[in-house]
């Protein structure tokens, strides 16, 4: 780690760091424990619904018949509850299922289709049923438009539906290879020998390739989409972080209180205004382990203003 030109004492040091590991513990154990689970289910934004529509609170009060405040306290951020009736008056405007609006379903209207329609073997549905998938990432995967592409390539190459036509072009290939060497007799570089050879395809080897490559798609846009969640792993290591934190701090014109000040206000999450840093500063200059002599400055003060 880089030398600290900020007068901040070891202890503080030792102290910021050890809450920082136990935040990362903490995310770890937490992404661990929620791995291939059901996240809990979210009460959807009401206010999204009605901007889907392109409606304002006044046009959905006309065609709902429910008050344009009490609309607005749906919408709030103090989420109140709302009457059975309403509940099924809205579902029935934005087209989705109560369970839904109470978010106690993720899907909007599809909660009532046949598992027999699905056409899954009963080893897939005790699967899904016990939770044993990460079901939300798997319903990512299947939806992305590069999803389709991959179930195709997979579909060809486990039903041998390319296995004719592979062989044919190998056999003509081979065959254009054998009156090469039989006309020409040429060695082992020769270029069109050497054409013929990589036109050569490995049925196998190319699927596992194409299919790769439709896979590493879906992954990438995945994970892109996911970066910066709490569950996806921090970007920079711990270390790189405090280090990043110490640097902006030496930029950070002020005292080394306020420098000190303007870490913690990172590592907080808290604002670095000047009042901020200057009220942070203040209570940091009544630390008896940043200040040794202050008690004795307060008790001396103390002391002055009995004797006054």
């Amino acid at each position: 780690m880089r030398l600290l030109r900020i007068c901040v004492p070891s202890t503080i040091i030792c102290q910021y760091l050890s809450l920082i590991c136990a935040s990362a513990n903490e995310r770890l154990r937490t992404s661990l424990h929620t791995s291939g689970r059901q996240y809990p289910a979210v009460l959807p934004d009401l206010k999204d619904l009605r901007v889907e529509k392109g409606l304002t609170l006044d046009q959905l009060s006309q065609q709902t018949k429910i008050p344009v405040s009490t609309l607005g306290s749906y919408e709030s951020d103090d989420y109140k509850e709302i009457p059975h009736r309403n509940i099924f008056d809205l579902a029935k405007f934005y087209g989705v299922s109560a369970d839904y609006l109470l978010g106690m379903a993720e899907n909007r209207q599809l909660d009532n289709i046949s598992i027999s329609n699905l056409h899954l073997s009963d080893a897939a549905l005790s699967l899904l049923k016990d939770r044993k998938l990460n079901t939300l990432l798997l319903s990512e995967l299947i939806t992305h438009e590069q999803f389709r592409k991959l179930m195709l390539d997979f579909e060809i190459y486990v039903d041998g539906l390319a296995d004719m036509q592979v062989k044919s072009l190998n056999l003509a290939v081979e065959t254009g290879r054998k009156i090469l060497l039989k006309r020409h007799n040429p060695d082992e570089y020769n270029l069109q020998l050497n054409v013929l050879k990589a036109s050569h395809l490995e049925l196998n080897e190319y699927f596992s390739i194409v299919i790769d490559d439709d896979m590493h798609t879906i992954i990438r846009d995945i994970r892109y989409a996911h970066k910066g969640d709490i569950d996806s792993a921090p970007s920079k290591t711990v270390t790189e972080y405090f280090e990043d934190i110490i640097e902006k701090a030496e930029n950070f014109v002020g005292t080394s209180k306020q420098k000190l000040a303007y870490i913690f206000s990172q590592f907080l999450k808290i604002k670095p205004t000047e009042k901020n840093i200057d009220d942070m500063a203040d209570i940091l200059g009544q630390s008896e382990i940043l200040e040794p002599d202050a008690k004795k400055r307060r008790n001396s003060a103390r002391q002055k203003r009995k004797k006054n």
